[in-house]
């Protein structure tokens, strides 16, 4: 056995050492699902406004271990033989395979097919981490690769930690958390490839100022247990503020922007139009034959047919749905492959100065009423309605204490939440921004009509 690189635009040499535990991982990163990855782009349709952002899940993934294994040798470093090496065998390859289960524009196929479900009164399409999750424990390559590197119980051990909604202890709070490896790779790959200037912050100032305290739980008020947290020292104050920031700008900077939006709303309405055709038994409508990929998925849902889509399956379908006989899935094909994307009317931002969010609520009872009273066609509009929150507070003494960014107010101090420290992060409030997403010239028309009549 020897090392395997790979050299990354973030990270530089991404290395896999000759132990037999690395080499698993490696292993597990030349099976069929982690390729898959690489048909699936990290951010998207973003590309149709940051040329540059063509970068791949696998390459984020890749990154995402890399960060884990440097914050991983931040706490060995302070638990010293009090360290967890087959906890943090886990929590690294669960780094590794965090994203498998990501469908063809992620998020945007994940909200069509729940669209779909509840169109037929049927179960709730599964969100992606359900779907790693089954990658991870069915008959898949991966999931055997996983299990003779590591074995059977790491295997399932792997699986239930991406299922969980807060982390468990210190090696599972590395994988997901409000300050782990997916958002510190994210935040600096996705700046990067963009190119903008938002979400700047010295990741190695935090990593260097990154220590390990006891966070205690407690029940009614008792304390049951004290259980090791990742803390920052008072020195990366500045640099922690940076990080909670520079990610609440990168949402609205690019992965809100409006044309990137708009594209999905498009998609998402694209693949709800051919599960209406090929659900009624009318695949030939769609342009489509019934043993391309998409049709057999919408058709049978199983993992088998989930892992045949990508990112290119889709591109590839565009110029056979253009030939539909179905006008509404050859007009939505059409504007996706030419980039005719539908204009944004920002409500949010109209009504800055007349009425705020009242005003708002106001917009969207008279576009309701418009909409019920045929003022719109079938396509003519999208709403859309991304928010964020850019610091969950959680409860104190919790296991989701576990899940905050954790500072010491002083060097050698007790630590606190970064969020009772910073008068910066402390003001920060969740911002939702309303949008409507107009396919014409005369729907944008009327959609400002509206919004002029509210005020």
């Amino acid at each position: 056995m020897k090392p395997q690189r790979i050299r990354d635009p973030l990270h530089d040499l991404i290395e896999f050492s000759e132990t037999a535990f690395e080499q698993a991982l490696w292993d597990a990163v030349n099976s069929e699902e982690m390729q898959r990855l690489r048909r699936i782009k990290q951010l998207g349709f973003s590309e149709l406004v940051y040329p540059g952002a063509t970068h791949t899940r696998l390459a984020h993934s890749l990154g995402v271990f890399h960060t884990a294994r440097e914050l991983s040798g931040r706490v060995r470093k302070f638990l010293g033989r009090d360290f967890d090496e087959d906890r943090e065998k886990i929590a690294l390859a669960a780094a590794l395979v965090h994203d498998l289960g990501h469908g063809p524009f992620s998020h945007a196929f994940e909200d069509a097919m729940k669209k779909i479900a509840k169109a037929r009164d049927q179960k709730v399409e599964k969100r992606h981490e359900i779907w790693t999750a089954d990658i991870i424990r069915e008959n898949t390559d991966i999931g055997r690769r996983i299990e003779k590197g590591m074995g059977k119980e790491a295997r399932e051990a792997v699986a239930t930690l991406l299922l969980q909604e807060t982390p468990t202890d210190i090696y599972s709070g590395i994988v997901s958390s409000q300050f782990d490896a997916d958002r510190l790779d994210y935040l600096r790959r996705d700046r990067l490839m963009t190119g903008v200037s938002h979400g700047s912050f010295d990741y190695f100032w935090l990593l260097a100022n990154l220590e390990v305290d006891q966070v205690p739980f407690s029940t009614d008020g008792e304390d049951y247990a004290n259980i090791d947290s990742l803390v920052l020292g008072n020195k990366a104050f500045q640099a922690a503020e940076a990080y909670v920031l520079g990610l609440f700008h990168m949402y609205f900077a690019v992965y809100f922007h409006k044309a990137t939006r708009s594209a999905e709303k498009i998609l998402t309405a694209l693949l709800v139009r051919l599960g209406e055709l090929i659900l009624d038994g009318n695949v030939a409508a769609t342009g489509l034959d019934s043993a391309h990929p998409i049709t057999e998925f919408l058709v049978d849902s199983t993992l088998r047919n989930y892992l045949t889509l990508d990112d290119s399956v889709v591109w590839g379908s565009l110029p056979l749905m253009v030939r539909a006989s179905d006008d509404h899935i050859k007009h939505l094909a059409s504007r996706l492959l030419r980039r005719d994307l539908y204009k944004a009317f920002d409500v949010t931002e109209y009504f800055k100065g007349r009425g705020g969010e009242a005003s708002v609520a106001k917009f969207r009872a008279a576009l309701s009423e418009a909409k019920k009273a045929d003022g719109f066609g079938y396509l003519e509009i999208f709403e859309d309605s991304p928010a964020r929150d850019p610091y969950k507070r959680r409860g104190y003494d919790t296991p989701e204490a576990l899940s905050k960014v954790l500072i010491r107010g002083s060097p050698g101090g007790p630590y606190q939440d970064l969020a009772e420290l910073s008068d910066v992060v402390s003001a920060l409030q969740k911002r939702t921004v309303y949008r409507v997403y107009a396919g014409n010239a005369n729907a944008l028309k009327k959609v400002k009509q509206i919004a002029m009549g509210v005020g």
